[in-house]
């Protein structure tokens, strides 16, 4: 009777062992996934974003600069959707940042294997301005901007107290 017990022992054994080498042979495939991207890559994406984000004036008087960033989802047909401000700079940026985003042209759609999936992509919008030949100016498009400051900013900012009013 010992035997046949130590028999059927030793043989669960060395059957469990085949299971365990047999599923460590079948390795899982690894999935091959493919991000959403602007078509035309990033140097067109920064040139839509060039051309078509305006510095809202109200931002401009106020001196306002800062970088948005936006968090939207690029849908299995390129279609954008769900964009949201992720990093604030300021209420007229924010709305500038995602009406930019929400108008861009359709996307080269994220892949999984081959296959169409949804994406969540995140990218920053960034307000800068300059001063030329005594104006300000929106840095990337050149735009007029307010050419002096309100006495009540150059007041306040020489008392330390900031002019974002």
């Amino acid at each position: 009777m010992k035997k046949y017990i130590l028999f059927a022992v030793a043989f669960l054994f060395m059957f469990q062992g085949a299971v365990l080498t047999a599923s460590a042979q079948k390795k899982k495939k690894e999935d091959v996934i493919v991000l959403a991207q602007f078509k035309g890559g990033q140097e067109a994406l920064i040139d839509y974003l060039l051309q078509n984000t305006r510095y809202p004036r109200e931002a401009m008087e106020q001196e306002i600069t800062g970088e948005v960033m936006v968090e939207f989802m690029v849908e299995r047909n390129g279609m954008i959707t769900n964009a949201r401000v992720i990093k604030s700079v300021n209420q007229y940026l924010d709305v500038e940042a995602l009406r930019v985003v929400t108008n861009m042209p359709n996307w080269e759609p994220g892949t999984k294997n081959g296959l169409r999936m949804r994406c969540q992509l995140t990218i920053p919008i960034n307000f800068k301005m300059i001063r030329e030949h005594g104006k300000y100016v929106d840095a990337e498009n050149m735009d007029d901007g307010i050419q002096k400051k309100s006495k009540r900013k150059r007041k306040l900012k020489n008392k330390g107290m900031g002019g974002n009013l």
